[in-house]
């Protein structure tokens, strides 16, 4: 049995969920081995509702849970900046709670196959925050960057089992070595792990591997980055796409250590953009992505091969069908959110 805990956060995080969580729930009706737990509030909602932007019920869920379906963090309507001015905090602690501490996004990038993003999510330069030391306008501001090698090798473990899935495509490590320690530590194992596991990681400075990505044709299969190169470069990978809305993220705890908290965070990789919130125009192709990575990550739900059938329902339906806004032309008709939902479940309950 799975227990996924729902938290889908702010703006239009509850709606861009909406789709997957019928799916969920259809499955626990079912009798298949799923629990859904939820919703919980966290981040700027979370705040409203507690003056805590990851409140004690919230935490205890995650306690019980295998892991967590996310919506969007970030500001919401009526709250202003000053008011909640850090609710991302409530990602991060869960973060280190639960030592989430590898980063997985998958982008969809039309007529192409997808890029997959690996990249350590704690450590490095999102350290703890005992690793800063902030200005106050006259002194200088501090961030320590610190990457333990174990850390990286198995950053490069979780590469390496994506790369294999794809054979016959680049797979590229990024660093800044002409400059960095940590980026020549990171280059290193990057030779070491191209040697002992088979799959090739060509290195490149960041600067060049951004150039490649807005420039070259094919895109490569796997990027392998630090924590800071890697969220930018993702946001470029998606912009090639069409959108930052084709992206599904998950922080994992690679030990997958189940029955001991949650061991995953999946979610869609774009914000919770609040002027949206209510309009169902929306695209929901981030969420299914990350809904795909969550079915294949639990084994007992992996097992049943819903990952393989959840994807080809959400192709089907981008490939068949009007685009959403964010990837319409100007003045071409698109599909809204509901619609976009119900066509991707007729494809999963085609006699419902």
């Amino acid at each position: 049995m799975s227990t996924i805990a729902l938290l889908p956060g702010d703006g239009i995080g509850v709606e861009i969920l909406d789709g997957p969580v019928a799916y969920l729930r259809s499955l626990e009706s079912a009798g298949l081995p799923v629990r859904v737990s939820g919703p919980f509030p966290y981040g700027t909602t979370g705040w409203m509702g507690t003056g805590s932007t990851l409140p004690e019920q919230t935490l205890e869920a995650c306690h019980h849970a295998d892991v967590v379906l996310s919506g969007a963090v970030g500001t919401h309507p009526g709250v202003s900046a000053d008011e909640c001015p850090n609710p991302e905090a409530a990602l991060i602690a869960l973060r280190h709670e639960f030592d989430l501490r590898i980063s997985v996004r998958t982008v969809r990038v039309p007529g192409d196959a997808d890029v997959v993003i690996v990249r350590n999510i704690t450590g490095g330069a999102y350290g703890s925050p005992d690793q800063r030391v902030e200005s106050d306008g006259v002194g200088p501001a501090e961030d320590l960057l610190v990457l333990d090698p174990a850390h990286v090798q198995e950053v490069f473990d979780i590469a390496v089992e994506y790369a294999r899935a794809r054979p016959g495509r680049r797979a590229i490590s990024v660093d800044k070595a002409s400059v960095y320690a940590t980026s020549r530590l990171w280059r290193r194992i990057s030779r070491s792990t191209s040697v002992a596991s088979g799959v090739t990681f060509e290195n490149i400075n960041v600067d060049r591997a951004a150039y490649e990505l807005v420039k070259y044709t094919q895109l490569p299969s796997v990027i392998v980055t630090e924590g800071l190169f890697g969220d930018i470069l993702s946001d470029v990978v998606c912009a090639r796409a069409g959108s930052p809305a084709l992206c599904g993220s998950a922080t994992i705890n690679p030990d997958r250590a189940f029955g001991s908290g949650i061991t995953a965070l999946f979610e869609p990789a774009h914000g919770s953009s609040p002027h949206r919130m209510g309009s169902r125009r929306s695209n929901p192709t981030g969420s299914w992505l990350a809904l795909v990575d969550l079915l294949a990550w639990c084994p007992d739900l992996a097992a049943l091969g819903l990952h393989t059938r959840v994807r080809a329902a959400l192709d089907q339906v981008i490939e068949t069908t009007l685009p959403t806004y964010d990837l319409a032309d100007d003045g071409q008709p698109s599909i809204g959110l509901d619609e976009f939902n119900n066509r991707v479940l007729a494809e999963l309950h085609p006699h419902h």
